[in-house]
């Protein structure tokens, strides 16, 4: 009897060595594998961050380019409205009012309707009362 009892001690004992060492391998295991997930989580952390820098600079870049673009002179602007020509439909659809067209033949002649050519002639003694 005592062999079989030493023999289960030693089977024990052993077993008991098995499962502590593996428990040991593991432990290291997971050891490195969290070290990995912090680092992965540490280069993610970095790339939004960068991303959200560089988001930041476009936002910024476009607020300053539409706050240079308000900033621009008046008179520059007022100036190239000078030097833009009136389609030539328009300078047709203004004389031929003024040659005593009506608006219906104007549309009609022109291919356009009736409520633009009123607003062409609207827009030109607007603008005719301005310069």
């Amino acid at each position: 009897m005592l062999d079989y009892n030493s023999s289960l001690t030693a089977l024990t004992l052993l077993l008991t060595v098995l499962i502590f060492s593996y428990s040991i391998v593991l432990r290291r295991r997971t050891t490195v594998q969290s070290a990995l997930l912090a680092e992965l989580k540490n280069k993610l952390d970095r790339d939004e961050e960068e991303k959200n820098r560089e988001q930041d600079f476009q936002t910024s870049l476009q607020q300053a380019e539409i706050t240079t673009e308000l900033q621009k002179s008046r008179s520059v602007v007022v100036h190239s409205r000078n030097n833009r020509k009136t389609p030539e439909r328009y300078q047709y659809a203004q004389s031929m009012f003024q040659s005593g067209m009506h608006t219906d033949e104007i549309s009609s002649a022109l291919g356009m309707s009736t409520t633009e050519i009123t607003q062409l002639l609207k827009l030109a003694r607007i603008t005719c009362k301005a310069e």
